[in-house]
C-alpha cells in the first residue's frame, strides 16, 4: 500500500480529494449543530490537516510486515492458534506482540519529532505522550490477546471458532486505526481541550481526517469503473462510520483529560470509582492517574468494538443491519454530547480563577442542594398551603 501511495500523482490525489471533502463538511456541520462549545476553527483547520497523518504508521505497519517483520501482520496474528500447541502459540503471540510494541513505539516517537516542529511550547505534552504511550499501547495488546484467548477455548473446547480473516483483517486493524488516531489526538492536544465537549470535538476532526484520506486513496485505487458507486457508499457509512468510533473515543480520552475534577464529582454525587481505588490502595498508585489510564483503555475498547461490528457488516454486505447499527451509533453521540458533564468547564479547576479547594466546595454545595430537592419530592411539606 505505501508503494501505491508514493506513486499518486498530485493530479489523482486532488481530483479524488474534490470526491472525498464534501463528506467531511456535511458530517462535521451535523455534528458541530450538537455541540455548544465548539473549538475554535483554526484548532479545527490544524486538527484536520495533522489529523491526515494518523493513516501513516498503518501504512508504515503493512510496509513493514510485508517487507520486515511478517510477525506483526493481521493475517499472522488472527492465524497463530492453527498451531494446536498452546505452548508454543503462547510464544508466537508474544513474539508478535514484541515486535508490534517496538514497532508502534518507533512511530510514537517519530510522531512527537514531527509535531513539534509545527507547534509551540510542545515539547512538555509530547515528552508525556511518549512516557504514557507504553500503557496506552499495552492497553491495545490486552484487546488483541483477549480476542486470541478466546479463540483459543473455542478451538479447544467446542467445534465452533473465530474465522481468522474477522481475528486479523477485521478486528486487529479496526483497533490499529483507532489507536493511530488517538496517537494524534494525544500529540496535537497542547492546552487546546477545555471541557470534554471539546475532547470529543477535536476526537472526531481527527476521525473525518483520517477516513477523508483513506477515501481519497480508496478513490485513487478504484479509478473509473464503480467510482460513484463508492463514493457514494464511503462517503456516507465510512465516513459516520469514523465519526462515531472517534466520538466515542473522544468521551472517555475528555474523562482522562480531566481525571481529578470528575472524580472528585463522581467521589461526591456517587461514590469512589472501584477500579483507582482498588489499585490506590494495594499499589499506592495515585489513584487519579489510574483512573485516567483506566478511561483511555475504556475508549480504546469501546470504539475498537464499534468499528469492529461496522467492519463485519459491511465485509458480509449487511447493509440491513449496518444502518440501524450507524442510526443507534448517532444517537449515543447525540446523548454524549448533551449530557451535562460533557459541557463543563474543568480547565479552570486547580487555576487560581478556580482553586480545587473551591471547585470541591461548590460540587459539595451542589451534590447537597440536589439531595435536599429530592428529599422535598419524595417527603413533601404538607403544612405548606
Amino acid at each position: 500500500m505505501l508503494d501505491f501511495v508514493l506513486n499518486i500523482t498530485v493530479g489523482q490525489f486532488l481530483k479524488s480529494a474534490a470526491y472525498a471533502i464534501p463528506a467531511v463538511f456535511f458530517w462535521y456541520i451535523l455534528f458541530r449543530f450538537q455541540n455548544k462549545k465548539a473549538l475554535n476553527v483554526e484548532i479545527i483547520r490544524d486538527a484536520f490537516l495533522i489529523g491526515m497523518c494518523s493513516i501513516i504508521p498503518l501504512l508504515f505497519y503493512q510496509y513493514a510486515y510485508t517487507h520486515w517483520f511478517p510477525t506483526i501482520s493481521a493475517e499472522y496474528l488472527g492465524g497463530i492458534f492453527r498451531n494446536s500447541d498452546i505452548i508454543t502459540s503462547m510464544g508466537q503471540i508474544i513474539i508478535a506482540f514484541l515486535a508490534l510494541g517496538g514497532f508502534f513505539v518507533v512511530i510514537v516517537s517519530g510522531f512527537t519529532i514531527f509535531y513539534s516542529l509545527f507547534t509551540k511550547d510542545s515539547f512538555k505534552n509530547t515528552l508525556k505522550a511518549i512516557i504514557s504511550e507504553p500503557l496506552n499501547f499495552s492497553a491495545t495488546g490486552i484487546i488483541f490477546l483477549l480476542i486470541l484467548v478466546i479463540d483459543m477455548i473455542l478451538r479447544a473446547f467446542t467445534p465452533f471458532k473465530i474465522p481468522t480473516e474477522i481475528i486479523g483483517s477485521t478486528f486487529i486493524l479496526a483497533t490499529l486505526e483507532e489507536y493511530s488516531k488517538h496517537l494524534i489526538v494525544r500529540l496535537f492536544d497542547d492546552h487546546k481541550i477545555k471541557n470534554i465537549a471539546n475532547a470529543i470535538e477535536l476526537s472526531v476532526v481527527v476521525g473525518l481526517s483520517f477516513a477523508f484520506l483513506e477515501n481519497t486513496l480508496y478513490f485513487v485505487n478504484t479509478g473509473g469503473q464503480g467510482l460513484q458507486g463508492l463514493i457514494f457508499g464511503r462517503s456516507i457509512f465510512s465516513m459516520f462510520g469514523h465519526m462515531i468510533f472517534s466520538a466515542i473515543f473522544g468521551y472517555y480520552y475528555g474523562i482522562a483529560k480531566f481525571a481529578k475534577s470528575v472524580m472528585l464529582i463522581d467521589t461526591i454525587e456517587k461514590h469512589t470509582p472501584k477500579l483507582p481505588a482498588w489499585f490506590h490502595k494495594i499499589f499506592r498508585f495515585n489513584s487519579a492517574t489510574t483512573f485516567e489510564a483506566e478511561k483511555i483503555f475504556e475508549g480504546l475498547i469501546f470504539a475498537s468494538l464499534f468499528h469492529t461490528i461496522f467492519n463485519l457488516l459491511m465485509q458480509f454486505n449487511l447493509i440491513i443491519f449496518a444502518v440501524p447499527f450507524l442510526f443507534a451509533g448517532g444517537y449515543l453521540v447525540k446523548c454524549i454530547m448533551e449530557s451535562s458533564i460533557v459541557q463543563r468547564d474543568f480547565s479552570l479547576v486547580g487555576t487560581k480563577t478556580m482553586p480545587e479547594a473551591d471547585f470541591e466546595k461548590l460540587v459539595w454545595k451542589v451534590s447537597i442542594a440536589k439531595h435536599l430537592d429530592e428529599i422535598k419530592k419524595i417527603h413533601p411539606n404538607k403544612e405548606k398551603k
